[in-house]
């Protein structure tokens, strides 16, 4: 039986039709029985396809004697998918023709032939990739959406920009929900369980009409496409080594950014930034940059907390200390008259044999009394606290001495002796400049007070919740025989 295979990736006008395909090969199989085989929407990049599977199985059974093609780039583009096919026909006694280019894989020199049209295949479209790749980056150095749908809160609006025509985020009607999903996580005691529940019980879905889960509203907090682009933001993902393709002068704090780059199929969005290309957009952005750092550096905090304090039998886990020794207070477990009851026994002593103080507090009077403690602190907090800005108007001057530096540094590879002590003077005068420009504005330097809850809040938070407010506020608990000492943030 003669196998016809087919393959279009896309339906476009001047592409060869499965139809136009199929009547090609007919006239290589004339008497003969046929069986179609079609991939419709498939590239030639692989050959993980269904129906080039089920042809290969059917070549395996002996079922096929010959297979035929329109053009031999049906098949696949690589030139190691390409000479596994052949290896795989001629195992099983299977002849290949191609309908369009007459080539007899019966012969050496036809072989040959087949695999020289296959490297030019497969450079051909690698050309093409690269292509596309340099176009995508330039659109987005020009401010431009690469592709992609719109990050949660935009729509996509094509817009004419100095003469330009650029595909631009506009906010849509949910833009007032990323602006109360930052709001509400840079609360010290809010958690993404918190928002993912309040999003629930107001009835709010995703883009696709799913429920927000902890994924998501990670990302979406991740996404810079929100940010308010600034010399913050620029000196964040600077220090994040992302490749910053934008003027300093354009991150003015009114624009948004694209952040666009290779990952790994397996890692999270946004997860490393290390190499990828940030830009700032035309679109406007929405949430300020004191807010969108303090969620950054929240959602890192959290995966320490996650990944070090994996205790579940107590809600101060990783802060009690022995008020003796310095070592952490591990749990413990022992039969009382009020069942198994846990206790916080000293490390040191247990583990490393370096304490000789003898003391165990039961986890219960611990936890009552810190709970006092905190509900006290809430009690004396002010509620009404305005919110301080970050002055930042320092930190344009302070990236110039370093772009100075760096360029006087790069020059002494070149220099003379006789103009290398004074490039190393020059130097030495912008790091003075620059430590006394620091020091200035040492007393500017804030950030943004967060509110504690109220103490009704406080009382209705779940474990896990209990356990994040604690850790932001309290240092270290340190017990002593008969003494609970609570060190502050």
């Amino acid at each position: 039986m003669v196998a016809i295979y087919t393959r279009q990736s896309v339906d476009k006008k001047d592409s060869i039709s499965i139809e136009t395909q199929v009547d090609y090969c007919k006239h290589e199989a004339i008497n003969e029985e046929i069986k179609i085989y079609t991939d419709k929407g498939y590239s030639g990049k692989n050959t993980n396809r269904p129906a080039f599977f089920n042809l290969m199985e059917d070549i395996k059974k002996g079922l096929i004697t010959k297979v035929v093609v329109y053009r031999i780039d049906r098949i696949s583009r690589s030139i190691v998918d390409f000479a596994q096919f052949i290896n795989t026909i001629e195992k099983y006694n299977c002849s290949f023709v191609s309908s369009t280019e007459k080539f007899d894989t019966a012969t050496p020199m036809g072989r040959a032939m087949l695999y020289i049209i296959v490297v030019f295949a497969q450079l051909e479209r690698e050309t093409i990739a690269e292509r596309v790749k340099d176009n995508y980056y330039e659109r987005l150095k020009k401010g431009g959406i690469g592709g992609g749908p719109a990050p949660y809160g935009f729509d996509i609006k094509r817009e004419n920009i100095n003469g330009n025509m650029f595909s631009v985020y506009v906010p849509n009607e949910n833009i007032f929900v990323v602006k109360m999903i930052f709001e509400e996580y840079e609360k010290s005691y809010t958690t993404l369980a918190d928002i993912q529940r309040m999003l629930k019980d107001k009835n709010i879905l995703t883009a696709k009409g799913k429920s927000w889960d902890n994924a998501k509203l990670s990302s979406l907090l991740k996404s810079p496409a929100y940010v308010k682009a600034d010399m913050l933001i620029y000196n964040y993902y600077n220090e994040q080594k992302a490749i910053i393709s934008s003027p300093i002068s354009d991150f003015d704090g009114t624009k948004g950014c694209i952040l666009a780059g290779k990952r790994e199929s397996n890692s999270r969005k946004y997860a490393d930034v290390q190499n990828h290309t940030l830009v700032v957009s035309h679109h406007e952005g929405i949430i300020p940059s004191h807010t969108f750092i303090a969620c950054q550096n929240k959602l890192k905090k959290n995966t320490q907390i996650k990944n070090t304090f994996k205790g579940k039998y107590t809600w101060l886990t990783g802060l009690v200390k022995c008020g003796y020794c310095g070592y952490s207070m591990s749990v413990r477990f022992g039969k009382t008259k009020d069942g198994n009851t846990g206790y916080f026994t000293c490390s040191g002593k247990y583990l490393y044999k370096i304490c000789d103080k003898k003391q165990t507090h039961r986890i219960k009077d611990v936890e009552e009394y810190v709970d006092k403690f905190i509900i006290e602190k809430i009690e004396k907090a002010s509620h009404k606290t305005p919110d301080k800005k970050v002055d930042n108007s320092y930190i344009t001057r302070i990236l110039e001495i370093e772009n100075k530096i760096n360029n006087l540094i790069n020059s002494l590879e070149d220099a003379k002796e006789s103009s290398s002590k004074y490039i190393h003077q020059r130097i030495n005068a912008l790091d003075t400049k620059k430590q006394e420009i620091l020091k200035e504005n040492e007393k500017n330097i804030v950030e943004k007070e967060i509110p504690l809850p109220t103490v009704k809040e406080y009382k209705a938070m779940n474990f896990q919740d209990k356990k994040n407010t604690a850790m932001s506020i309290i240092k270290a608990v340190r017990l002593t025989d008969g003494d609970i000492d609570i060190v502050w943030r």
